[in-house]
């Protein structure tokens, strides 16, 4: 085989940096989407708690109900988000994606 001539050999290059931004990328967004699930979740129980004892929520700030759902994430919590980000996106749980992503970020 002939060696690669230096404008095969940029694009290479090109495509490489290109596919390992595109996973960067991918990788951050699935971050960012585990930790809005997780906060979403631990707030919806914190306000759920709230309605269950016949309080308003109103009587509460913003701060206040985050405080309260921040000290309830765990481990558990998390493993909730993970699953139910699974069921929502079809995806499996060790965070592999199919190839026909419905979050390219293109």
């Amino acid at each position: 085989m002939a060696t690669q001539s230096y404008r095969e050999r940029l694009k290479a290059q090109r495509a490489d940096a290109l596919a390992k931004r595109e996973a960067e990328q991918a990788e951050w967004h699935r971050r960012a989407e585990l930790r809005y699930e997780i906060r979403k979740l631990a707030l919806d129980a914190v306000k759920a708690g709230i309605r269950a004892r016949g309080d308003k929520l109103s009587l509460y700030s913003h701060a206040q109900l985050a405080a309260q759902a921040n000290a309830m994430i765990g481990p558990w919590l998390v493993a909730q988000a993970k699953r139910q980000i699974a069921e929502r996106t079809g995806h499996s749980l060790e965070g592999k994606r199919p190839a026909a992503c419905p979050f390219r970020l293109r």
